[in-house]
């Protein structure tokens, strides 16, 4: 019953393709009367031709029964193909739901669960799942009818043989059920183990070079021993009570077909029965009986398949961030762009503080809290920024200066104040209207399987090939593309594996700024890269940024000596802000952070 509520709320979340689901049940049903048919023929065939010596009636009744068989053959096929269709095409819709919803669900919160927690869900959960609705869902219900109408057809029989059925059916149904619940425990145990192993094992590859390097080898196998230990376990527990569940009803159903075959064979002795009428009696009796074993057998899976929608559903009424379709684009935050000349970083942020003209607030933060379970992370943060300047973000590792660029992403839910950009505050803005504006820059980022061309194009799907090797070669990367063998149609491996790092810091770089977005952000976004390539690299962002906005938080304090406002971070906290030689007046904090990359002479 629990399964049948879930398949309902489930069924909205894909495209039930009504025709064929109906088609397929309909020749899975027409299978099964014809298999019904089969024992009727086997009992004349029996009277009429091995006991009544009526020769006549050999070719007809076996004609009847292997054009039965052969068509229920075809039907079977083709009913069974359209089910793999629809169970294939249904676990996509399922996967495709659960991909949105994630996309939905906080930043923090998928951190948080791990890879594991997710890949169950798309894989194995969303296959269960839709394994139910298109498979069980309907083997089910062909299992009861073929019950149903078998036992019609013995009680048209005899009522006795009836009665016999009917009360065989409690026996059958009543034992196996002592194992329901055990099943359903080990059958949650084996899938959190499971989950717990492929989150491990993703771990164990994506940590491949910290095991090598600190020789982790034999660490990793005990590990994994103690996991699989405990995965063997449940398996047994789990296949144990799946066969005793099973063996159980097939005891009763032997037994029942004992006590029949007694019976029987006193009426053909009497001459109610024939001897074909008690092979018929034999087969619809395991007829109404074999559905509720295939049922029993079934259990694990059923459960299983109760366990996995009842996952999907729980996950997909997990909250949302709050930024999930509210005003999608503020035109007040779009920029007309220019262009200027390429000279160096620290000239090009001079110039650029000399044009700034407007001062009004662009993106502002008042008095901002963010905690995550249950620890501050960001206490009281105020920040005033005007269109088109640069604005870094200082400190010590842990000061803050990451959260803060996630917070201003919406990643990450602001217990207490107000982020404003534009003229709209941050809660009332769309995810669309947020991405649109914003391009981000990690110390690590990602790059996809696939094409050169197609990582840059992220930043702007419709980009031209020309538009991607521009971008390309303003991030300093002309020589490394034009030296490759198929250039920018070039495949990268998992990740960008053959690229460098500075490669693929590059590479993420051109794919924010071929976006042209009104703001970059950028965490250590040169953290890979050597002195001079950093220094070409951040002047063509400012150039091509010019009258955007820029948010930058580094530790190469050289790069950001001549930004508009320098915030200096410390515990979740803005203790001071400036340029650069108002903080070298000042800001203790500061002068230690200089000192320590002995930028005085700069100063």
């Amino acid at each position: 019953m629990n399964s049948i509520k879930m398949y309902i709320r489930l069924i909205r979340y894909i495209n039930p393709r009504w025709w064929l689901t109906g088609l397929a049940f309909l020749l899975t049903m027409l299978c099964l009367v014809l298999d019904l048919l089969q024992p009727f023929l086997i009992s004349r065939f029996i009277d009429k031709v091995l006991i009544g010596k009526q020769i006549n009636w050999i070719m007809p009744l076996l004609g009847s029964s292997l054009g039965i068989t052969i068509v229920s053959a075809v039907l079977t096929i083709i009913g069974f193909s359209i089910f793999r269709y629809l169970e294939a095409r249904n676990t996509l819709d399922l996967r495709s739901t659960v991909l949105r919803h994630i996309r939905k669900i906080p930043l923090m919160e998928i951190e948080k669960n791990g890879v594991g927690k997710y890949m169950a869900l798309m894989g194995m959960d969303t296959t269960t799942t839709s394994k139910f609705i298109n498979v069980l869902a309907v083997e089910l219900v062909r299992q009861w009818l073929q019950m149903a109408v078998s036992l019609v057809i013995i009680f048209m029989m005899d009522w006795r043989l009836g009665l016999v059925a009917m009360c065989s059916i409690p026996f059958v149904m009543g034992f196996p059920r002592l194992y329901r619940r055990p099943i359903k425990d080990t059958v949650n145990k084996l899938r959190i183990h499971n989950e717990d192993i492929g989150t491990s094992l993703f771990e164990s590859i994506q940590g491949s070079r910290e095991i090598k390097s600190y020789g982790l080898e034999e660490w990793e196998e005990r590990r994994n021993e103690l996991m699989y230990k405990d995965l063997v376990k449940v398996s047994i527990q789990e296949g144990m009570f799946r066969q005793l569940s099973g063996r159980t009803g097939s005891l009763v159903i032997a037994i029942t077909v004992t006590l029949l075959y007694w019976f029987g064979s006193g009426q053909v002795i009497d001459g109610v029965f024939t001897v074909g009428m008690m092979v018929a009696a034999v087969q619809y009796i395991q007829a109404v009986l074999n559905p509720i074993q295939n049922m029993n057998y079934l259990i694990s899976d059923l459960l299983g398949s109760e366990a996995s929608m009842s996952r999907i559903e729980q996950f997909l009424h997990t909250p949302t961030e709050a930024h999930v379709g509210l005003l999608k684009n503020d035109p007040d935050m779009h920029i007309v762009r220019d262009s200027t000349l390429q000279t160096d970083s620290t000239l090009e942020m001079l110039k650029r503080r000399s044009n700034t003209e407007e001062k009004q607030s662009f993106i502002s933060c008042r008095d901002l809290y963010v905690s995550y379970e249950g620890v501050s992370i960001l206490k009281g943060v105020s920040i005033e920024i005007a269109r088109g300047q640069v604005v870094a973000f200082v400190g010590r590792s842990g000061s803050g200066k990451s959260t803060l660029f996630k917070t201003l992403q919406g990643f990450m839910p602001v217990e207490a104040g107000d982020i404003c950009i534009g003229h709209n505050t941050l809660a009332d803005l769309s995810r669309q209207a947020i991405s649109s504006q914003i391009s981000f820059v990690s110390q690590e980022s990602f790059l996809f399987k696939g094409m050169l061309l197609d990582n840059v194009r992220l930043g702007k799907l419709n980009a031209t090939e020309d538009e991607v090797y521009k971008a390309l070669c303003e991030v300093e990367l002309k020589s490394f593309v034009d030296n490759l063998p198929d250039g920018i149609y070039t495949k990268l491996d998992n990740q960008g594996f053959q690229l460098s790092g500075g490669q693929r810091q590059r590479v993420a770089i051109a794919r924010a700024i071929i976006k042209e977005p009104d703001i970059l952000i950028l965490d250590e976004p040169t953290s890979a890269l050597d002195r001079n390539t950093e220094d070409q690299v951040m002047s063509t962002i400012y150039r091509i940024m010019k009258n955007k906005t820029v948010l930058i938080s580094t530790h190469k304090l050289e790069s950001i000596v001549c930004a508009d406002i320098i915030y200096v971070m410390e515990q979740g906290t803005v203790i001071d802000f400036g340029s650069h030689n108002d903080l070298m007046k000042r800001c203790g904090n500061y002068i230690e952070l200089v000192k320590h990359q002995e930028l005085l002479t700069i100063s």
